[in-house]
């Protein structure tokens, strides 16, 4: 599977500054339900949006999957984002795919992770 040179660019400035915070975050869609509830104006293209707050920072964002998540930077969830809304934020996380024993292996250094037998890595036939 190809990678997006987008993407591939994005990732390897963050490795070779050490700086993961331009890393996109994703969320459902519907985590903006609750500001267009309560009348705040969010305006989009095709694939960018903006969440304009009175009084608030602008929260940009980009939109994928058919309209269904939207994903932020990383760094601009801690920045942008005030403490007191950041629950509601993660209630709405979009995990990307990853191995679960994995994850949890690196918040558990030393812990045993039992799921299957150690074998050799071979290259797909």
């Amino acid at each position: 599977m190809p990678t997006d040179h987008v993407w591939k660019r994005t990732v390897a400035r963050a490795v070779s500054s050490g700086d993961a915070s331009a890393l996109p975050i994703h969320f459902s869609a519907a985590v903006l339900h609750r500001y267009l509830d309560r009348g705040v104006k969010i305006l989009r293209t095709n694939t960018v949006g903006r969440l304009l707050q009175p009084g608030k920072a602008v929260i940009d964002f980009g939109i994928v999957e058919d309209d269904a998540v939207i994903h932020l930077r990383f760094g601009d969830i801690g920045s942008l984002i005030p403490e007191s809304e950041r629950d509601h934020w993660l209630d709405h996380l979009v995990a990307p795919t990853a191995s679960r024993p994995y994850l949890q292996m690196t918040l558990q250094p030393g812990a045993c992770h039992d799921d299957g037998e150690l074998r050799e890595w071979t290259p797909e036939a």
